[in-house]
């Protein structure tokens, strides 16, 4: 195994050796570039003391002073890395562990390579082995973010090639939270319930979705948002959650399920819903309009996206003037 074989492993594997010896020749004109250029300064006063270290040790085989000595590397370090982010200026802050142990997986390769006694993380059968499971991983990653659609709900079959026949698309799931809450285990968004309470949960409770702002800005600051997002969001927030939001026009959609119909929504949605229930016994979803916080393009002033839960429609409709249900939604990415 060469020192080449293993500097490559741990630039490519872990983070790269040029940090130690980036210059600290070039001026520094910014606070952040000064800054930089310490932690630069110190990861090679560091590097060195390691071999330092390394070089007694192999002289001296006393490794109790090798312990010592490397301590007080790691001290030192420690030390003059926290006066360098004290000052505040630093493009990173937190990193000091990360690159103390880039530097000290390099050194602790290079010292048993010298040895002639090359590490098994320089092994090529590990580096094989450690770069198959990078792909592997890459792989399974992309493979999620490229995931089909969600399926419609359809079951029921219109014929060979049909959406009900095929049934296309991820399964749904869903998890009742017994908070008022339901998570769409897909998607990972997190809906509010809606009850039939008279509280700020009931489902027949409408909003605007244009205030103020109509005639000028057109911004979402209607009793949307001055009404039903700031009693979600007030104190400990609902169900415990203080960052609840309006859907935008294509999560409202990923609940819409088209095997159902008035409303057309998964049962979770839709369960139990009677006069007095509340979102801890019951789901309720109105076969109508509600509100997504997305604009419509065309008319960029006037007109918000909506989804019709009678039979899943899109539609639009004035930004002022108008009333809608709405559903409140946190999460996501």
């Amino acid at each position: 195994m060469t020192r080449r074989s293993c500097f490559v492993f741990v630039v490519e594997g872990v983070a790269c050796l040029a940090l130690l010896w980036a210059g600290t020749a070039l001026a520094k004109t910014t606070p952040q570039q000064t800054c930089e250029a310490g932690k630069d300064q110190q990861l090679g006063v560091y590097a060195s003391c390691l071999q330092m270290a390394d070089k007694n040790k192999v002289l001296t085989g006393d490794t109790t002073k090798y312990n010592t000595a490397v301590g007080k590397c790691d001290a030192t370090l420690a030390t003059n890395w926290a006066k360098l982010e004290k000052k505040g200026s630093c493009p990173t802050t937190g990193d000091e562990s990360t690159v103390q142990s880039t530097v000290t997986d390099f050194t602790s390769c290079e010292s048993d390579n010298l040895a002639g006694e090359p590490p098994a993380i320089c092994d090529p059968t590990t580096l094989q082995s450690n770069l198959s499971t990078c792909e592997t991983n890459l792989t399974s990653c992309l493979a999620s973010s490229l995931a089909p659609l969600l399926q419609t709900g359809q079951t029921t079959s219109y014929g060979p090639g049909s959406d009900g026949d095929l049934q296309e698309g991820v399964v749904r799931s869903y998890t009742d939270n017994g908070d008022g809450t339901i998570t769409d285990n897909k998607t990972g968004l997190m809906w509010e319930k809606k009850d039939q309470s008279g509280g700020i949960h009931d489902w027949g409770n409408t909003y605007t979705w244009s205030g103020a702002s109509y005639g000028s800005t057109n911004v979402m600051d209607g009793t949307i948002t001055t009404t039903f997002l700031a009693a979600l969001n007030a104190g400990a927030g609902f169900a415990g959650h203080t960052d609840w939001r309006i859907p935008n026009r294509f999560e409202l959609e990923s609940i819409v399920n088209l095997q159902n119909f008035t409303p057309s929504v998964d049962t979770v949605f839709n369960t139990s819903c009677a006069a007095s229930c509340t979102v801890l016994t019951c789901s309720c979803t109105q076969s109508n309009n509600y509100w997504s916080s997305s604009t419509y393009q065309y008319f960029p002033d006037e007109v918000a996206w909506l989804v019709d839960f009678l039979g899943g429609f899109v539609d639009s409709s004035p930004k002022a003037g108008s009333v809608y249900y709405v559903r409140a939604v946190r999460g996501g990415s």
